[in-house]
């Protein structure tokens, strides 16, 4: 029975990333035929192919019925927290960080304080139905005045176009057949996790704040470690930075809109302290403009304590 489970865990986890690799790819190719910028490519193209897993778990999961708003809750809140401080960690550990300055950073680091601000606010003043719903209109509307804007500064680093081979239409078929694939991933995924949560009587929210959310993180980790290992260091910081906010300030803001007081239910306070502190680490390592070996490992372990505080 417990084997089953796993199997089939483990098989849903495969197909997510696999189909987030192949869609990643395609994304990127299509960014380049419209002359987009290295970065702008991290943090909007690839972070949002890299959360595509999250998107896909999340839905499924909060539109089941019932509805497990604690794995959709757990796997978004887990997986910024994993962006930070095992992502960035694990990156810096293999190579330091080089990382500059400039308007977008700075605009990056204000929407970190929404990230933070958002889930505590509804947790903390327990937000009713209506109110946390406003709150989750007024995020999305936040992120298309903060994607506008940080496509504004991205204007000035525009590379030079790369000729795709393949068409558009032929790019945009195997999206939908990647993102068919992440469909029936997250499905198995789901299933298993809920399984395995009910055989060993664990809670949702642990199982989405951990196995999941670092499951779905995969792509982030696998994307940063080979930017950094390239030296592509706006690369590893933009996926971070990009998929953070696709993780809060859209997909959480759906799951609370389709199942209002899923944050309130299904967040605890270690968990908003812990993401309040992995910003604030980012925040002194982007004015440091660099995150040196130790600091990751720093990050790392914060991160193993967090994961065992919360079994």
């Amino acid at each position: 029975m417990t084997i089953n489970l796993i199997l089939l865990t483990i098989l849903g986890l495969f197909i997510l990333l696999i189909s987030a690799n192949y869609l990643i790819e395609n994304i990127v190719s299509l960014a380049k035929k419209i002359n987009v910028s290295k970065f702008a490519i991290a943090s909007c193209t690839i972070a949002f192919g890299t959360t595509m897993p999250e998107l896909t778990t999340s839905l499924k999961s909060v539109l089941a019925n019932p509805p497990h708003s604690g794995i959709a809750v757990g796997n978004l809140v887990g997986s910024n927290i994993a962006n930070i401080l095992l992502i960035m960690g694990v990156s810096a550990m293999i190579l330091p960080v080089q990382i500059s300055s400039g308007k977008l950073i700075n605009l990056e680091l204000r929407a970190s304080v929404v990230i933070l601000l958002f889930p505590a606010t509804i947790f903390f003043f327990n937000l009713n139905n209506n109110i946390s719903v406003f709150i989750s209109l007024l995020m999305l509307l936040f992120f298309i005045w903060f994607f506008s804007e940080r496509m504004r500064l991205e204007k000035k680093n525009i590379i030079e176009k790369i000729n795709v081979k393949q068409s558009t239409f032929f790019l945009l078929s195997k999206i939908i057949f990647c993102v068919i694939g992440l469909i029936f991933g997250a499905s198995f995924l789901i299933d298993g996790s809920v399984q395995i949560a009910q055989y060993y009587k664990v809670s949702e929210r642990v199982i989405g704040l951990s196995l999941i959310a670092i499951g779905t993180s995969l792509p982030e980790l696998m994307t940063a470690i080979m930017a950094s290992i390239k030296r592509s260091h706006g690369i590893a910081l933009g996926t971070v930075l990009g998929a953070n906010m696709y993780n809060i300030l859209i997909l959480l803001s759906i799951v609370e809109i389709i199942q209002p007081t899923s944050i309130v239910n299904n967040i605890q306070s270690i968990d908003i302290f812990v993401l309040g502190i992995s910003s604030l680490f980012l925040f002194l390592f982007i004015k440091d403009k660099k995150i040196t070996g130790l600091e990751g490992f720093i990050l790392l372990f914060i991160y193993i304590l967090y994961i065992y505080s919360i079994y």
